[in-house]
């Protein structure tokens, strides 16, 4: 949770239109997310930063190219989209509340040095390869653009999809808020999302469904000290499609899953776009990831976004 300093201030950015809420982080972001990296061991040191025209324009692009439904939905939670450098991941999101605890509504921060030099299936790949540690003949390589698409602006949009889905999972009842303790969570049921793959134990742990779980995802871990090798990405891949997880970054927590979930959808289905991933050993192809909303184990799924966004 970010305290605003002057609440007031927050509050006057919803006066904005929705893609005019962008600029340099503000202090309370940085404060907070240098807190979360000292906490958690994380090196980076976080820093406020303007951003060129060009790099601006492509955030703005990419939000307007999102669908009306998405963009409706964020226009009154969405305090705004503020650029940084350093964060430890691609983009933070959290929720901003007043001194009193009033929340206020949430704010993306996303990591200027993660896009700069990128295109879409650059970024996607660098980011889907950080939970393997390179060995030899090994290559990982993820498309979330056509060659004709393949751009910045391509990565900015999922990135922004997946951060607008934690946005819009903040206080509708979908999964047990991730700034509230563990003991304030209700029983697994009392939420929309979090039973179609997660499940509340009795010690207030959430964990994967029955069948639901594989024997390497516990070892997945992105934009941290790799703790599988190049060699189990195979293993990694094929143990995913016993899942009903349409990522694998989904399948590290419920909140990921649902921004996962979320930005896969709207990039896939609504906007039609591809997502494939494909693994190589000594330039063979070994196997492929994709159609994952083609699949009967994304039912349930699809059937909740649908109704979350009228499609």
């Amino acid at each position: 949770m970010i305290v605003a300093a002057d609440a007031t201030l927050w509050d006057q950015q919803y006066d904005l239109p929705l893609l005019e809420r962008l600029g340099p982080a503000q202090d309370e972001i940085i404060a907070h997310v240098a807190q979360v990296n000292a906490s958690i061991g994380v090196a980076a040191k976080p820093a406020s930063t303007e951003v060129h025209a060009d790099f601006h324009a492509d955030v703005r692009a990419a939000m307007a190219g999102m669908p009306a439904c998405v963009l409706a939905l964020l226009d009154g939670v969405l305090l705004g989209v503020r650029f940084a450098r350093q964060l430890g991941s691609s983009a933070i999101s959290d929720i901003v509340a007043s001194a009193e605890g009033v929340i206020l509504g949430v704010v993306v921060a996303l990591d200027v040095d993660a896009f700069e030099a990128r295109t879409a299936n650059a970024w996607a790949s660098w980011k889907e390869n950080t939970p393997f540690t390179p060995v030899h003949g090994y290559r990982l390589e993820a498309q979330i653009a056509a060659p004709q698409d393949d751009h910045r602006q391509g990565a900015l949009q999922y990135l922004l999809l997946h951060e607008f889905g934690h946005v819009l999972a903040a206080g509708r009842g979908l999964l047990p808020e991730w700034w509230n303790d563990a003991q304030a969570m209700r029983e697994t049921d009392d939420y929309l999302y979090l039973p179609l793959a997660w499940r509340i134990t009795p010690e207030k742990e959430v964990v994967p469904l029955s069948g639901n779980d594989f024997p390497l995802r516990g070892d997945i871990a992105y934009y941290q000290a790799p703790r599988l090798a190049a060699s189990q990405m195979q293993d990694a891949y094929a143990q995913l499609r016993s899942a009903n997880f349409a990522t694998l970054y989904a399948a590290t927590s419920m909140h990921e899953d649902f921004a996962e979930s979320f930005a896969s959808y709207v990039h896939a289905i609504m906007l039609g776009k591809p997502q494939c991933i494909r693994i190589h050993r000594d330039g063979k192809l070994l196997l492929q990831f994709d159609n994952y909303w083609e699949a009967g184990r994304s039912a349930a799924k699809r059937r909740l976004l649908e109704q979350l966004l009228g499609s």
